[in-house]
């Protein structure tokens, strides 16, 4: 129904029944629009054929006594009257004539204000005006409005019940479906702004100062759910007085005492690895954090994104924030990863060919045989460097072992997987078998080159760890190469296990103690070279090869050292070989 309306004014009496209305003998006429052709017989006989669509009928009291017949509005309807105004209506007409699709609107000035043949100006949900004079228009209820709207219940059900069958046969991508769970939403498309509630939201300590300088500003004296709030301290750590992080330090704690979050990690590992370690974000769930590496938990089917300090402010003392949803690629990676071939190598094979804007504020959804096959922690690497194509999340698909990775029932989250008529903006094929090492070489993660290319480049250092490769499977992997063996001559190799947890594991097993023997200097969980902190940074000239995320110029030292990326089996082959080395010659 629009929002202004105009009719011609039709004047009724006190208590016009619902006989008037529609005489007894012709209620059981086939439709509404044959019993049409008598409405108001009795009363005025002339009113049926006088009727024009959007003529609008002013009652005195009582409009629709006696019986119940729905026929009555109904023929009142199929004449074209979508208003009907009345001092007062009878209880079940009222009902009746709402879920027939008209507005019944109940006034005690209107009718002694105008004549037949006026014309009434109706401005929904604000005023009814007629003869220069303006009235008070009672505003229905959201669900009443509804059903006007819709054209009464018939219609209304009708929609809903198409658009259900229509979602049901649409399909959706992961990012889509995991929106449209949080919104409560039954549909999205890309573009589309919504706002969303996260299940999570962490700080790390790079941020802490400024978000609680932003909260003071906002005026939050509290947030508005602080058990939904994460604080790790790990890119500062341990803290450097020359530098200023002892105050990073502090504001985290009293991120934890004066706002009251009471989930915070001081020291125990890296912040996206202890996310999903932790718990903190789910399959299907809503997380964002101070950080552009955030999309590292979809590797366990989370939508996850970075956000900066100012919004992470606003969300926290609100409890939401705006998002456009995504427009998304489908990854589909096909086959058995030969030996000496990593999770590592499949992302930066991606990165060399869709370059560091070729998912620019997209949904990267991975899928096919070989992500299946993948560890979690092989996903949380993956996920976790799609950020570096300007991805806003990656996704996999939640199947067996993402629910014995996070302790939940299968059925509660093997919804997170991709339509196979969901659609997507491209489609990215790869075949695992044709896969070899790959390196990000200087200076940029989609400068990307296989093994063959820069093997035999000398190298000063070597940095195993990270949140993309410093898991426990990727210390094995670097533990099963350096076994028994030396580092080259000069060499620093640096090895930082992701979290306690993972340091723990490596002592168990005795990795650490392989790292060590090796010639390694092996430090407590911490983000450590990857960000630019102390632990081995580099100097004018000098060339590492990391497994971290990131090569960008100054990254991990001066201007001009170098920087390349790689898998933790080419690091730690490289490490012992003194240069880029392919390390499916030693496995």
């Amino acid at each position: 129904m629009e929002n202004i309306l105009k009719g011609k004014v039709w004047k009724l009496p006190d208590d016009v029944d619902t006989d008037t209305i529609i005489p007894g003998r012709y209620g059981v006429l086939p439709s509404a629009k044959a019993m049409s052709r008598h409405c108001m017989e009795p009363l005025r006989p002339e009113l049926a054929s006088g009727v024009n669509p959007g003529d609008i009928f002013v009652a005195g009291k009582n409009f629709g006594c006696g019986s119940s017949r729905e026929q009555a509005p109904a023929c009142i309807a199929a004449l074209g009257i979508k208003v009907i105004i009345a001092k007062s209506f009878a209880r079940i007409f009222y009902r009746n004539g709402i879920n027939n699709g008209m507005m019944l609107i109940e006034s005690p000035d209107v009718p002694d204000n105008c004549e037949e043949g006026d014309i009434i100006t109706i401005e929904v949900n604000k005023s009814i005006t007629v003869n220069g004079r303006t009235f008070a228009f009672p505003v229905f209820p959201d669900n009443v409005s509804a059903i006007i709207k819709d054209g009464g219940l018939v219609e209304r059900y009708k929609r809903m019940n198409e658009e259900k069958e229509f979602f049901k046969t649409k399909g959706h991508t992961m990012a889509e479906k995991i929106l449209m769970r949080n919104t409560g939403l039954s549909d999205l498309e890309p573009r589309q702004l919504v706002t969303g509630k996260p299940d999570m939201c962490m700080i790390h300590d790079i941020y802490t100062p400024f978000v609680i300088q932003q909260l003071d500003k906002m005026k939050f004296k509290e947030l508005a759910n602080p058990d939904k709030a994460v604080v790790v301290l790990d890119h500062l750590m341990p803290t450097n007085q020359a530098t200023g992080d002892p105050r990073h330090y502090r504001a985290g704690i009293e991120l934890h005492e004066r706002f009251g979050i009471k989930k915070i990690h001081i020291g125990e590992g890296i912040s996206h690895s202890l996310m999903h370690e932790k718990g903190y974000a789910l399959p299907g769930t809503l997380v964002v954090a101070t950080d552009s590496h955030t999309p590292t938990y979809g590797g366990g089917g989370c939508f996850c994104t970075g956000i900066g300090f100012t919004e992470m402010a606003a969300t926290l003392g609100s409890g939401e924030l705006w998002l456009k949803v995504p427009h998304a690629i489908k990854v589909v990676v096909e086959g058995k990863l030969p030996e000496g071939v990593y999770a590592k190598d499949i992302i930066l094979k991606i990165l060399g060919d869709i370059k560091s804007d070729g998912g620019t504020g997209m949904s990267m959804e991975f899928t096919g045989s070989t992500c299946k096959d993948l560890s979690m922690q092989a996903r949380f690497t993956i996920a976790n460097m799609a950020l570096e194509a300007g991805v806003k999340t990656a996704l996999f698909e939640a199947d067996e072992k993402t629910a014995e990775y996070f302790g939940m029932d299968l059925k509660d989250i093997e919804w997170i997987r991709i339509d196979e008529n969901a659609k997507y903006l491209k489609v990215l094929e790869y075949k695992a078998e044709d896969l070899v090492p790959q390196l990000a070489c200087p200076q940029g993660v989609d400068n990307v080159h296989p093994i063959d290319e820069v093997a035999g480049t000398p190298l000063n250092e070597v940095y195993i760890g990270s949140c993309t490769n410093g898991s426990i499977e990727d210390m094995k992997v670097a533990a099963d190469i350096l076994e028994g063996k030396k580092i080259a001559k000069f060499m620093k190799l640096v090895i930082i296990p992701a979290t306690l947890h993972v340091y723990k594991e490596a002592m168990r097993l005795g990795y650490i103690k392989t790292f060590i023997d090796a010639g390694a200097m092996v430090s407590h969980p911490c983000c450590g070279l990857c960000c630019g902190q102390p632990y081995g940074l580099m100097s004018d000239g000098e060339v590492v090869l990391g497994t971290n995320n990131r090569n960008f110029i100054g990254r991990m030292g001066t201007k001009k050292s170098l920087i390349y990326l790689s898998s933790p089996a080419v690091a730690a082959a490289s490490a012992l070989a003194g240069h880029i080395a392919d390390p499916r010659k030693l496995i």
